[in-house]
């Protein structure tokens, strides 16, 4: 259960689910991890066990867990293949974004695709992606300063002096050589650079991990995508 709960930490948010029925359970689950989302709570009751079964032998990929109200509870989901247990006592420490509840109507409507959005929508507000800032290459540190200094004439952007480059305020990097991307290259900002790098490659975005940066505690900083958007590398960076 601890890999699960690793698992859990990066995925960023948790759906959790009251009301259930077996025959549309693995609609669900499809629902879900269309959203990014390969993973669910489902509140303890009389079909959870069910739930549970069905999910471990036909969608084993899937992180299927249960939230118990008793000990017998927590035996008996652990036992029909939960990967994962709650209780009221937890306080979901190990998941970023939080809990997502799914509403009885959305789920009693089998509109899967709004379930689908609903999800997507609130994993990627908690991501919370935006743009931090426009890299421009220099073929060495005197160009990197003459264009910095530029910026800094024309707008007003503070022209300072970070190491590898030269900042326009903190929105335009000068590089003081040439660096990744045909043109250049633009960072964006997120909640978790760990939970969006999951979610990015969960949608098929390849990384470039020999590009990873980490902070002191082993978190991920920043990565760059693979492939350039419009000749430019794009990086994601922990705000």
């Amino acid at each position: 259960m601890e890999k699960n709960l690793e698992v859990l930490s990066k995925i960023g948010v948790l759906p959790s689910v009251e009301l259930t029925f077996p025959a549309d359970i693995l609609a669900l689950a499809d629902a879900l991890s269309a959203a990014g989302v390969p993973c669910a709570e489902f509140v303890y009751n009389g079909g959870t066990a069910q739930v549970l079964e069905l999910l471990a032998e036909k969608r084993p990929d899937f992180i299927a867990g249960a939230f118990v109200h008793t000990k017998e509870e927590a035996e008996a989901a652990q036992k029909a293949g939960a990967k994962f247990i709650t209780d009221k006592g937890d306080s979901c420490k190990n998941i970023p974004g939080g809990r997502v509840a799914l509403e009885t109507a959305l789920l009693s409507a089998r509109d899967w695709a709004a379930v689908t959005r609903c999800v997507n929508g609130a994993l990627l507000k908690f991501l919370d992606f935006n743009l931090r800032h426009v890299g421009i290459n220099s073929k060495d540190e005197a160009e990197s300063s003459a264009t910095a200094s530029l910026f800094e004439r024309i707008f007003g952007f503070p022209k300072e002096d970070r190491g590898g480059a030269y900042f326009a305020g903190d929105i335009i990097e000068v590089m003081k050589k040439p660096f990744y991307g045909r043109h250049g290259h633009i960072a964006i900002s997120t909640a978790d650079a760990a939970c969006a790098a999951r979610y990015l490659e969960s949608c098929g975005v390849k990384l470039n991990w020999d590009s990873a940066g980490y902070n002191p505690d082993g978190r991920l900083r920043v990565v760059y995508l693979q492939d350039e958007i419009g000749g430019f590398a794009v990086h994601i960076l922990q705000k």
